[in-house]
């Protein structure tokens, strides 16, 4: 029923031109001459910045070319974790856990049957970016590393990483584990909407208990510099992020931020050094001087409330409206208009909406926002005033009666798209009539023609 429903409202639209029928363009103005900030150059060999909510990309550096990550992989690690388990299960840390170090790999000296909480692991990886804890993790989770990054890497299609492909749950170099700094930002996009992770990744320090085979207590210390208050790359309004390094790799890093209700998600690869540092802040800094969020469905005319957006049939005691999701935003220069913004429409139906609007400024996409319907009846109003004055006395129900058949006969509203189909179906019974009459003098000289042979 309620995808027959979305096609009608299809229907309804294509035919009264508030969108042309199909996937198709819908200029909000002419054509314009666009321009885009000027971004800044950086060192990294392969960089992206994109605004979170929207997921546009506001600065581009080679930044689908593939690349090894090292430890900011621990990300996907994390984010699978917190999806699959909960906080107070306990980890056994494993033989191959354990061993599968190398000289100076990242660790928090971890012990074969060494138990740990889940909430423990996730800092010591995070913070620490212990190499034997995702390995754990990972065989936590799914049995096996094999097991593991076979879901690493079906979580990063999901998450809209499509160049990517997992080999381990650390990091650790191998030629078949590889990102695009793309990819990385849309897998912290994902992370990132869990509190949790957030929480985790913006701590600078966390102490492990003792537990079955540690002693003492241990101190984890948070890698990303930009984190520390006290750091001199301390960036103001930072939620959290990763550090990475091995040698094939270079340096890597994940930073996100929030400020004035944007939140910016930056990942440099193949850098050096505290050059990845530099290379954040100058990035951080372009995007929330240069962009900012506008509303779509504040700023779109087109379902702005004094245009058709309630639809109402003559064959049923009901209403559909359709409207766009409140909270969908572009991301723009700042001295970029909403009139400038081209829009095309994809008709796709789900739950509670029927279609897609894309905007683009330029050449660029800049946000997207779906555009919703609901239905309501008549009767539905009727038994809900009904519900909610249950304490009433006999005269107010009867008025409450008396007013909802009024609205029944006054709400009612000749639709928009009455006329043009009156004049199809006009046109239509004129053409039967005409074809029908035709026929009855093609009949009539037949039979005319019948007699006189005879």
């Amino acid at each position: 029923m309620r995808k027959l429903l979305s096609y009608i409202l299809i229907f309804i639209l294509a035919i009264t031109s508030i969108v042309p029928f199909g996937d198709v363009s819908v200029s909000a103005a002419k054509a314009v001459t666009t321009t885009w900030p000027s971004a800044p150059d950086i060192y990294g060999k392969s960089a992206v910045l994109i605004e979170a909510s929207t997921g546009t990309i506001l600065f581009n550096k080679k930044c689908h070319k593939k690349m090894y990550p090292a430890s900011i992989t621990k990300i996907m690690t994390a984010l699978l974790t917190i999806e699959n388990c909960s906080l107070d299960e306990t980890v056994v840390f494993s033989e191959n856990a354990v061993n599968s170090l190398s000289y100076d790999d990242a660790n928090i000296g971890c012990q074969v049957g060494e138990e740990m909480t889940v909430k423990d692991c996730l800092y010591g990886l995070m913070l620490s970016s212990a190499n034997e804890v995702a390995t754990a993790l990972g065989e936590h989770i799914a049995g096996s590393i094999d097991k593991f990054t076979e879901m690493m890497n079906e979580r990063a299609i999901q998450a809209g990483a499509t160049d990517t492909h997992f080999a381990n749950a650390n990091g650790l170099h191998d030629v078949n584990h590889y990102v695009t700094a793309y990819d990385m930002a849309m897998i912290t996009r994902e992370a990132s909407r869990y509190s949790l992770f957030n929480e985790i990744v913006n701590t600078t320090t966390y102490t492990i208990p003792k537990n079955n085979m540690r002693e003492e207590s241990f101190t984890s210390y948070q890698r990303h510099k930009m984190i520390w208050p006290t750091s001199g790359y301390y960036y103001d309004d930072i939620i959290g992020g990763k550090t990475g390094f091995t040698d094939q790799a270079g340096t890597t890093l994940v930073t996100y931020a929030e400020r004035n209700g944007m939140t910016l998600i930056c990942v440099v690869l193949k850098s050096s050094g505290t050059s990845v540092y530099n290379d954040t802040k100058l990035l951080l800094d372009y995007g929330f001087d240069n962009f900012s969020l506008k509303n779509i469905s504040e700023n779109d005319s087109r379902f702005s409330e004094s245009d058709i957006q309630t639809l109402q049939s003559p064959f049923c005691d009901g209403t559909d409206t359709i409207y766009l999701d409140t909270a969908s935003n572009v991301v723009v220069p700042n001295d970029a208009d909403f009139s400038q913004l081209t829009a095309a429409v994809e008709f796709e139906s789900s739950d509670n909406s029927f279609a897609t609007i894309t905007y683009n400024y330029g050449n660029r996409t800049v946000g997207s926002a779906q555009i919703m319907y609901s239905s309501t009846t008549y009767q539905d109003n009727a038994e809900n005033a009904t519900t909610n004055n249950d304490s009433s006395d006999e005269e107010t129900t009867v008025s409450l009666e008396n007013n909802t058949q009024k609205d029944k006969k006054t709400s009612f509203k000749l639709p928009g798209f009455i006329l043009p189909v009156a004049i199809v179906l006009v046109i239509v019974i004129l053409l039967i009539v005409l074809i029908t009459i035709q026929r009855k003098k093609i009949n009539r000289i037949r039979a005319m023609k019948r007699h006189r042979k005879r």
